[in-house]
């Protein structure tokens, strides 16, 4: 079962082995006056907050894109980087801590600093444990407001959906939210019960942004496009039905392997088409229901 997690959880760098990481694409949206979205590699979304007190990152992306990233970065601000924040462990929000980080505070849940201060068997190699400077030094479990460059950012733990650890980060007088990999827009999400996931709590979190957020926000999750409050909503129904269509196949004594065959997810093909495929949430969803 570990081998099938790490695969899945490196699913999406696969075919990136020999990629020139100093080309990659990078695409820079503003989100508000001094706030912009930087989309690495069409995958992982990072977001920068610069003004007058400096620069703030939320996530840092895949450790090989930090060069690139930085480069972006730099073109909006050349002022020094004073937090980053990690919305959760895994590799592609935290593989550019070493740089992004390394002068600044480093602001997580403590599930975060206590992976990263671990060596991670990744098949046959291991990944060494971070340096201590790459690791989180501002550990948050109970609601932060943090001020900086005239908002009064709001990060919040919601626990045990995509990991136990998952940060949002709120940014109110934008009304900007950072939803890290609580939204994989479009997309099946990846929950990491390895590491607390659980779909049923992850589904429940979605449901609390949805209820606890103005209905004009804009959403910025980890992966996919960003989201208007109304998609958001459209995305966490249609993932409601696979749930309702994966329970009842269950209960009338179909094994996981039979749903898969008859690909009683069809319906929602296109769902499967970035990270976790159809088969996958039926894996994902069938211990759970």
């Amino acid at each position: 079962m570990k081998r099938i997690i790490v695969l899945l959880l490196f699913l999406p760098l696969l075919g990136y082995g020999q990629r020139d990481w100093s080309a990659i694409e990078i695409e820079v949206t503003e989100l508000a006056p001094g706030l912009h979205r930087l989309f690495v590699a069409n995958a992982v979304a990072v977001v920068v907050s610069e003004g007058e007190d400096g620069i703030l990152v939320i996530d840092a992306a895949y450790e090989q894109s930090t060069d690139r990233l930085m480069e972006e970065i730099r073109k909006l601000s050349d002022a020094p980087i004073k937090y980053l924040i990690n919305t959760h462990l895994h590799f592609d929000h935290t593989g550019g801590n070493k740089v992004i980080g390394k002068d600044a505070d480093i602001i997580a849940h403590p599930s975060v600093r206590e992976y990263m201060s671990k060596d991670q068997q990744r098949g046959e190699n291991i990944l060494p444990a971070s340096p201590e400077y790459a690791l989180p030094n501002i550990l948050v479990e109970e609601p932060m407001d943090l001020l900086f460059n005239g908002e009064n950012l709001q990060i919040t733990h919601l626990p045990d959906g995509h990991t136990r650890g998952d940060l949002i980060v709120y940014f109110p007088e934008s009304n900007i939210l950072v939803a890290g990999d609580l939204l994989f827009a479009g997309y099946f999400p990846f929950v990491d019960t390895s590491q607390g996931g659980h779909p049923i709590t992850y589904m429940e979190n979605v449901a609390r942004i949805l209820e606890h957020f103005p209905t004009d926000v804009t959403i910025v999750g980890g992966h996919g496009p960003v989201f208007t409050h109304q998609q958001l909503q459209q995305w966490h129904d249609e993932l409601n039905k696979t749930f309702a269509v994966v329970q009842e196949a269950k209960a009338r004594g179909m094994s996981q392997d039979e749903m898969k065959k008859q690909r009683i997810l069809r319906q929602w093909e296109e769902m499967g088409s970035f990270f976790i495929t159809e088969d996958q949430w039926i894996d994902t969803l069938y211990p759970f229901l």
